[in-house]
C-alpha cells in the first residue's frame, strides 16, 4: 500500500448521525390524552408528525407548565430538542423524564445519544451500560455502547460490541458502517474492504462503501476502480466534497491508458 495516510480520513468517523437518531415520541395509551395536558401533548404530536419540531418543542413545554411531573411530555420535548440538536437541553429533559420515570429506558437511551453529540463519551458509555443492565432496548444500549467505546479509542471493545450486533442481524447496515470507519482508524485494509463490500450488498446506495472502497482503490493504485466508485458516489450525493475532491484526484493520478471502470 501507499502512504497517503490522510487518504484514511474519507471515511465517514463520526457515525453519531446515521447510528443513534432520537427516539420515537412516547406510545400513548387510547383515550389517555384530554384535558390540558392531554390536549398540548396531543397537538404537540400533531406538529412533531408534520416535522414542526420547534413548534411541538413548545407545545409540550405547555403540557409541562400544566403538569410539571409528567414523565412523557418532557420525554417527547427533549426528542423534539434533539431533533433540533439542542443537545445539552434535550439531554436535561431525559434526566427529568428518567427522574419521574427510572424505568423509561428509551430516556436512556436519548439522554446517552445526546452525551455523544456532546462529546461525553464517557458517560454515554456509563448510561447505555445502565441501559443493558436493565435487560431493555438492548440492541440501542448495545449499539450506543459501541460507538462510546469507538469515540474513545477503545477499538477492540468496540468492535467486539459490533460484532455482536452483526450476529443479531447480520445485515444490519449500522455496525457495518462504523466498523468501516473502525478498520479506517486502525488502518486494517482488509477489514475496510470486507465491511464496504458487506454494506455495500446490503445497500448499494451506502456512501460509506463507496467511500471506503474508493479509499482502498487510491492506496492501490488502481485509480480506474478508484474514479468508478467516487463517481457513483457524487451520483448518489452531489454536494458531497469529499467524493468530488476524491474523484478530482483519482482521475489526475490515472494514466491515458486506464480507462475508468465501470463499477457493478
Amino acid at each position: 500500500m501507499s502512504n497517503d495516510s490522510e487518504k484514511w480520513q474519507w471515511v465517514d468517523e463520526d457515525p453519531i448521525e446515521k447510528l443513534l437518531q432520537a427516539p420515537a415520541l412516547a406510545p400513548v395509551s387510547p383515550g389517555a390524552e384530554s384535558g390540558t395536558v392531554g390536549n398540548a401533548c396531543a397537538t404537540g404530536r400533531t406538529q412533531f408528525g408534520e416535522l414542526r419540531f420547534e413548534e411541538a418543542a413548545d407545545s409540550f413545554s405547555a403540557a409541562i407548565a400544566a403538569e410539571p411531573d409528567h414523565p412523557t411530555a418532557h420525554f417527547d420535548r427533549a426528542v423534539c430538542l434533539e431533533k433540533l440538536e439542542q443537545w445539552m437541553a434535550s439531554a436535561d429533559g431525559f434526566r427529568r423524564a428518567l427522574e419521574i420515570d427510572h424505568s423509561r429506558t428509551q430516556a436512556q437511551v436519548g439522554l446517552g445519544s445526546c452525551l455523544l453529540h456532546m462529546d461525553a463519551a464517557e458517560q454515554a458509555l456509563a448510561c447505555f451500560e445502565q441501559c443493558l443492565q436493565s435487560g431493555a432496548e438492548r440492541e440501542a444500549g448495545l449499539l450506543g455502547k459501541a460507538v462510546a467505546l469507538q469515540q474513545l479509542a477503545r477499538y477492540e471493545e468496540a468492535d467486539r460490541a459490533y460484532r455482536e450486533l452483526l450476529q443479531i442481524d447480520p445485515g444490519a447496515a449500522e455496525p457495518l458502517a462504523n466498523l468501516i470507519a473502525l478498520s479506517v482508524a486502525r488502518q486494517d485494509a482488509a477489514a475496510v474492504a470486507e465491511y464496504s463490500r458487506r454494506l455495500l450488498g446490503v445497500n448499494p446506495q451506502s456512501k460509506a462503501a463507496l467511500q471506503g472502497l474508493a479509499l482502498l482503490a487510491m492506496r492501490n493504485g488502481d485509480q480506474p476502480a478508484a474514479v468508478g466508485y467516487c463517481k457513483r458516489l457524487v451520483e448518489i450525493d452531489p454536494d458531497t466534497f469529499e467524493g468530488w475532491f476524491n474523484l478530482r484526484f483519482a482521475q489526475q493520478r490515472m494514466r491515458p491508458e486506464q480507462p475508468a471502470r465501470s463499477i457493478a
